[in-house]
């Protein structure tokens, strides 16, 4: 399907030197680069509705007390809330934004792995 778009002029020379370069014609780059943000922003859209819902289950378990700091009142043997924590602080080590047009773009660093907790 053909359409028109207005573009700045210095992305439409990097997109057509790309496309250039990789030997392929830029619809195709363009194509390609709409796919992978219209991917990447519904990834997003998962993973912040995930750790939405993992917070919200991670908070209703805690009370608030009289100075507005959090109890936990199953205390540290609630597996279950270091598993939420540990989720949510990963998810936000592992999001990388990604240029579509980048040659050779690193991926993201893997998160480091989790640590056992001993038994009592």
């Amino acid at each position: 399907m053909k359409t028109t778009f207005d573009l700045p002029e210095s992305l439409l020379r990097r997109a057509k030197a790309a496309a250039a370069h990789q030997g392929r014609p830029l619809r195709d780059l363009v194509a390609e680069a709409i796919e992978v943000k219209l991917t990447t922003d519904e990834s997003a859209a998962r993973s912040e509705a995930e750790r939405d819902n993992a917070w919200k289950a991670f908070s209703s378990r805690l009370q608030k007390l009289p100075d507005g700091t959090y109890f936990n009142p199953e205390g540290i043997e609630d597996e279950s809330f270091f598993e939420t924590l540990e989720m949510i602080r990963a998810e936000g080590r592992t999001w990388q934004p990604r240029d579509p047009f980048a040659q050779d773009t690193p991926a993201a660093p893997p998160a480091p792995p989790r640590r056992k907790r001993k038994p009592a």
